[in-house]
């Protein structure tokens, strides 16, 4: 008794399962069949291995796009919370820039208020003394 052929619909659907493939991709791979003119009830024999790589490449594939996606989440979270510590940063740092300035501002009055009162010294009181003359040696 010769064994019941597979065909290509049944092999697509047991590579669907196990695989996990989308619909959309067992879609695509019984339209590119049914396009070449290729009936999905026809035997499966001579395209098994290529349909065990096509689907093996696509569990692959999805498998690396998830890992991406969970990549890309946990990058937006860091980005999020670097923003905040930014943030944080900033808003420390603009109060440290008005602490100074307001220290300035009042060591300038400090300082003006101390010029007032400071005795005025009369020109030549500190001057040095010095003598014009010829540049060359006489």
């Amino acid at each position: 008794m010769r064994p019941r052929k597979v065909t290509l619909e049944e092999s697509i659907d047991r590579l669907a399962r196990e695989t996990g493939a989308t619909p959309s991709f067992v879609d695509k791979v019984r339209a590119l069949f049914l396009g070449r003119g290729i009936d999905l009830e026809d035997s499966s024999e001579p395209y098994t291995a290529a349909l065990h790589e096509a689907f093996r490449r696509h569990a692959e594939i999805r498998h690396q796009l998830g890992e991406a996606r969970a990549s890309l989440a946990t990058l937006h979270a860091n980005i999020a919370e670097m923003g905040e510590v930014f943030q944080d940063h900033l808003i420390r740092l603009r109060a440290l820039r008005d602490a100074i300035e307001r220290r300035h501002a009042a060591h300038e009055g400090h300082r003006s208020e101390r010029s007032v009162d400071a005795p005025r010294l009369v020109p030549g009181e500190h001057d040095l003394a010095m003598v014009p003359g010829p540049e060359d040696l006489q």
